[in-house]
């Protein structure tokens, strides 16, 4: 389940620095309100990713020569939702931000962007080469 949820948060998140780079340029009050709402509904998606993320990691067994990728993985995907959480928080609403406010919301939005970047490879990684959640795994028995 883990690797098809993936997408959404993926997408959203992704996408919503595209709406506040758009909104910046052109200073129309729609595209603020798109990348706000992108990013809840990337965040809550990522909610629901993470624990199917979670169940497969729990049954990774430690010695699994995937399971330092695995914990890569998890780790820049938790670092990469850092700076969208707080881009919520400075925003609070779909407002327009600030000139001030839409600067660190792009600076943040790229830190997220990069860091889901180099965390989706991860998990492409874990996915296709390790083929951990995958039937081909066989329970994650390979070592």
């Amino acid at each position: 389940m883990h690797a098809a949820l993936s997408h959404f948060p993926l997408a959203l998140l992704m996408s919503s620095l595209l709406w506040d780079a758009i909104g910046f340029w052109r200073s129309e009050t729609v595209w603020p309100a798109m990348a706000f709402w992108s990013m809840v509904l990337g965040l809550c998606a990522a909610m629901f990713t993470a624990f199917a993320g979670a169940v497969d990691y729990a049954a990774l067994p430690a010695e699994h020569r995937a399971a330092r990728t695995a914990m890569a993985h998890l780790l820049a995907m938790l670092s990469a939702l850092t700076p969208f959480v707080i881009v919520v928080v400075i925003r609070r609403s779909p407002d327009p931000p600030s000139f001030r406010n839409q600067i660190a919301s792009l600076l943040l939005e790229t830190i997220g962007v990069a860091l889901l970047s180099i965390g989706g490879w991860l998990g492409g990684h874990l996915v296709f080469h390790y083929r951990v959640g995958t039937e081909e795994a066989g329970g994650h028995n390979d070592k």
